[in-house]
């Protein structure tokens, strides 16, 4: 037994904070979240304690933090554990309590990973913002991909709207036909040239999610036929699939399930479930079908940090699939 009753986790992803509050004790859960970004690595670590102390502050305003057992912390732009004691000290200065032995922070395709398989074997991607991808079996493990949106983060948000917009630049200045996305991306940042347009983009405080708020019309026009988009998204698909292809050879062990998360998949599966397992099958013989996420990403982090206390992850994995589904 435990004398204090609360678990956190949070999902510190590139465009939204989420936190989750399982007690113990009643076994009852509630969130919190914030539409900013909680990736330090992209907007620094300043302005994200401001982000993440925003949205601890109303969850301290309803427990008491000295009734917390564990958070656990899924971040964007992990980097390797670099931001962790300034997010440890940020968070112990809110709280006004010493935290720093209840923290675990982790990256968070490892709280995706666990959103689908539960701490299980098994292979994930996430296609948010950024993607990334990672496959776990027995004591195999391989990661590919979530290098960031400057060099690689291939099917992500993103890369989906960075290629579009690459277009849309070529199409307005003749190197490339016609496509309604020029349309789109005129509406969409309120421009009515091409100055316009750039000046909107590379004036943004955030150019990363400034750019990556595009895809969704990325989506749209590939609906309504538009080439351009059909070759963007295309292109993307063949990079999800290279990526868990080459997880499944790494790890070897095809009998893992495979799920993708994030959402560019989760409003976008109608398109991207067929197209990915299609290119798996023709390019490299894998025949899997795509699972979902089974319990939210901020639930993920729940799980990690109690299975690091010692709280019963068969326990926990019942608790949160009753009361946390995805």
């Amino acid at each position: 037994m435990f004398s204090t009753r609360y678990i956190l986790g949070v999902d510190s992803g590139a465009s939204k904070i989420e936190i989750s509050v399982l007690d113990l004790v009643s076994d009852e859960i509630y969130f919190s979240s914030l539409k900013r970004s909680g990736n330090p690595a992209a907007i620094g670590i300043e302005r994200y304690c401001d982000n993440l102390s925003e949205v601890f502050r109303e969850i301290f305003s309803r427990i008491d933090p000295g009734e917390i057992v564990g958070i656990g912390i899924g971040l964007a732009g992990y980097l390797e554990g670099y931001w962790n004691k300034d997010i440890i000290n940020c968070l112990s200065r809110i709280s006004r309590k010493d935290l720093s032995n209840k923290i675990f922070i982790f990256e968070d395709i490892l709280s995706a990973h666990v959103s689908a398989h539960l701490l299980r074997d098994g292979v994930v991607g996430i296609l948010g913002t950024g993607s990334n991808f990672l496959g776990i079996c027995g004591q195999r493990t391989w990661r590919v991909g979530g290098w960031g949106h400057l060099i690689d983060d291939r099917g992500g948000a993103y890369r989906v709207a960075s290629e579009a917009l690459s277009r849309v630049v070529k199409s307005l200045d003749g190197r490339l036909k016609e496509t309604i996305l020029v349309q789109y991306a005129f509406d969409h940042y309120r421009a009515s040239n091409v100055h316009e347009l750039v000046s909107r983009i590379y004036s943004s405080q955030d150019p990363k999610s400034t750019i990556a708020s595009f895809a969704p019309y990325v989506f749209r026009a590939y609906r309504e036929g538009d080439e351009i988009a059909r070759e963007v998204i295309e292109t993307e698909v063949s990079e999800i699939a290279l990526a868990i292809a080459t997880i499944y050879r790494r790890i070897n062990c095809l009998e893992a399930p495979l799920a993708l998360v994030g959402s560019v998949y989760r409003e976008n599966r109608d398109i991207l479930k067929n197209s990915i397992e299609r290119r798996l099958r023709e390019s490299y013989g894998i025949d899997k079908s795509v699972g979902d996420a089974l319990i939210r990403d901020s639930c993920a982090s729940i799980l990690i940090a109690g299975s690091k206390i010692g709280v019963s992850e068969d326990l926990l994995r019942e608790k949160l699939l009753r009361v946390c589904r995805a």
